[in-house]
Parts: C-alpha cells; structure tokens; sequence
C-alpha cells in the first residue's frame, strides 16, 4: 500500500474551501470519486441544464468512463453533457453520476435539480370583428339606421381599451371610440349606425345616412396608433 495526500480543486459548491484535502493509504484498487457540478440548479421548464463531472479523480490511476441518469429516463455519458428538462408540474429530479477508472472501479455520486412548470404567456391583446355584422338593415336603411350595425369581441387574454381606435369603412367614413371605454376579456360591443344613448356593450355611430354598403364594403379597425388591427371584407351574393 502506499500512503498518499491528494489535494484536489474543487468547485465552490463543495463549501468555502477551495482545495480538498485527502489522506490515506492507496493501493491499485482504490475506488475513484464521482463529483460533479450542474448549472443551473433550478429553473422553468424547458430548462437546459449543464454537467460538468471535471471534479471527479481517481487516487491511484484515472477515470476512464462517466455514466449519467437525469432522474427523468434520460442518460447519458461523457465529462461534460448538456440535458433539457421538460416538466408540467414542479418537480424534483435525482441526478446520478458513476465513474469507473482504469481499474474498472466504479462509483457514483448524486445531486438534485428542481424544475418549474412554464410561465404561463403574457397577457395578449386581441380584438377583431365577429358575426352578426349586419350590414343590410330592415327595410329602408335609411329610415332604420339602427338595424345596421357591426360587433367586436375581445378574443384576446387582456382587457382592451379602445379609447382612441377607429373604425372606418370603405368611402373613408369614421368611427372613434369614446375615451375610457375598455372591452374586458371576452367582452362583446355592437356599434349601431344611429343615434341613441350608449352602454357597456352598445355604441352609436351618430350617422345620419346608411354607413355600410349593401353590395360590398371593407371594415377595418384601427387603435389609437393608426396601426390596423383587423378588418372585415364583405361581398353580398
């Protein structure tokens, strides 16, 4: 046997020293030490983690293999590999490495890496011309103004406030959004070609002749920007 002190480097995990000491006497058949880092330890998914096992050594001769299970059915072998967690739930994964050296010693270390569930995606705007968009009123249209009338929902995940965006259709005619008014999530508003008293989810266009052509016309919603959001294109058969 023959007695050896090994000063190792290793990685600030491992405490506030930066140097492990080992003493002891060694022979040919010594086991090998299986240490490792992972970076980072904890994440949302999908989370690429990073091994890295250049800590581990063996006393008495070298380490020839390193084996990897990720604690999620994947492995996986080489020094230094790269695996991605994909998780719904939080979860705790055990990380296992085994070395085996020259002498087909083997020995494994573990760790641990903490996988969140994806953020859930930001809040999205969406606002866009649903049916009935009712465009040929009863009877005469101009003695019916109210009869025609266009909707928009809010599809999206986000309330919209619509103070400031228009509408406007073929010939240039426009409509504007009072200041204020928000559309909630899921929210649906009718805007009437007419006159009368608006609601939460009635408007009035005030117009005092038909706005939309019974043949064809071309809605298209604006916001306060200028930017088109949507439109709406009709042609009557």
């Amino acid at each position: 046997m023959i007695r050896r002190v090994i000063a190792r480097r290793l990685p600030l995990w491992f405490g506030t020293l930066a140097v492990l000491f080992i003493s002891g006497c060694f022979g040919p058949d010594d086991l090998p030490f299986a240490l490792f880092t992972l970076d980072p330890e904890s994440g949302d998914s999908p989370l690429v983690v990073r091994f890295d096992a250049s800590a581990s050594f063996d006393p008495d001769g070298a380490i020839i293999r390193y084996d990897w299970t990720f604690g999620d059915g994947a492995t996986g072998t080489g020094r230094s590999p790269v695996h991605t967690y994909a998780v719904e739930t939080e979860t705790t994964f055990t990380v296992r490495l085994t070395v085996t050296d020259n002498n087909g010693n083997r020995a494994s270390g573990t760790r641990t890496v903490t996988v969140h569930p994806p953020p859930p995606p930001p809040d999205a705007a969406r606002v866009e011309f649903v049916w009935p968009f009712h465009y040929d009123a009863e009877g005469d249209d101009a003695a019916n103004l109210n009869d025609e009338y266009f909707t928009l929902e809010n599809t999206g995940t986000a309330a919209v406030d619509l103070g400031g965006w228009t509408v406007s259709n073929e010939r240039g005619e426009v409509f504007r959004f009072p200041d204020g008014y928000v559309l909630a999530v899921g929210a649906v508003v009718f805007v009437h070609s007419g006159a009368g008293v608006d609601t939460g989810d009635v408007l009035y266009w005030n117009a005092t002749a038909p706005i939309w052509n019974n043949d064809s016309d071309i809605a298209v919603l604006y916001d306060s920007t200028g930017l088109i959001v949507d439109l709406y294109a009709y042609v009557s058969c």
